[in-house]
């Protein structure tokens, strides 16, 4: 286990992202129904018309590309909005934590999500490296091999 096991990728599979979208399609008929039923002014009826699906578009285009990337140079983070590269040598420390009691029972949400922690005191959650995504103790298992692995080698140059 380690180094040998990557790259690895973790993202949110169709069969979780697609259900989101269904439901928020179906949101956003129910919010536009009323919305030019009840008197409002025209302006915001437009308004709402047109800002609640591009929303929605934008978390659709944006959903599949969320996730963690683990390669030889380090971890790459892809947010909604935002991509954080880690290489090896920064990575102070990979953890998981247990999300509180309130969020147990839930089907669509972990019980326990990983973090990276940087050497500058910062941590980063590792997005879809949970365990609903993943077997976690497995992956946390390659990720800390690798990392203890490639700490100290340099970064190869692309």
């Amino acid at each position: 286990m380690g180094a040998q096991e990557l790259p690895r990728e973790y993202r949110a599979g169709k069969r979780k992202t697609t259900p989101t979208l269904i439901i928020m399609v179906c949101m956003t008929a129910l919010l536009l129904i009323p919305t030019w039923t009840i008197a409002f002014p025209l302006w915001l009826k437009l308004l709402v018309t047109v800002a609640v699906p591009l929303f929605v578009a934008a978390v659709a285009a944006v959903l599949p590309r969320t996730g963690t990337v683990v390669d030889r140079t380090g971890i790459r983070i892809q947010g909604p909005l935002r991509t954080h590269q880690l290489a090896w040598a920064d990575i102070q420390d990979i953890r998981t934590e247990r999300l509180p009691a309130e969020a147990e029972g839930k089907d669509w949400m972990p019980n326990v999500i990983s973090y990276v922690y940087l050497s500058d005191g910062r941590r980063k959650l590792l997005i879809h490296v949970n365990d609903l995504h993943t077997d976690l103790d497995q992956e946390i298992g390659v990720l800390r091999s690798a990392w203890s692995e490639l700490r100290d080698r340099p970064v190869p140059l692309s």
